[in-house]
């Protein structure tokens, strides 16, 4: 296999944009289902407000982290499916990264380690 091949990047893009879209897809999804049930709770009145603060913070922290790792991963598919080759390091960085994310991230991450490290093999061993 010929992993040096510039389909192996454009496949990796692809990933990255997909995987990034399902997150951020989640995260709204996760955020508008917290402020509904929140809401919910509020009406009651028997409920405490400053309870609420906690639940505030956690959304925060999410959301900060979906900022932090699904955003650039999303810009960097964007550039790998362009063929841009400023994005080959920080895509091997988010790929080690995407490790911690099992299966399917590890599997990803394994791929991208195994693209972005691959050397050119010399002309003759064509």
């Amino acid at each position: 296999m010929k992993l040096h091949d510039p389909v192996h990047k454009k496949v990796i893009g692809i990933m990255f944009i997909v995987f990034s879209a399902f997150w951020l897809l989640g995260m709204a999804f996760y955020d508008q289902f917290m402020s509904f049930i929140l809401d919910k709770a509020m009406e009651d009145g028997n409920s405490d407000p400053d309870i609420f603060f906690v639940f505030n913070i956690l959304d925060s922290i999410f959301w900060g982290i979906t900022i932090i790792f699904f955003i650039p991963r999303l810009i960097l598919g964007v550039a790998l499916v362009g063929n841009q080759k400023w994005a080959n390091i920080p895509s091997l960085i988010y790929g080690v990264i995407s490790l911690l994310n099992f299966p399917i991230g590890t599997a990803l991450g394994v791929y991208c380690i195994l693209v972005f490290t691959a050397k050119k093999p010399a002309e003759d061993d064509y």
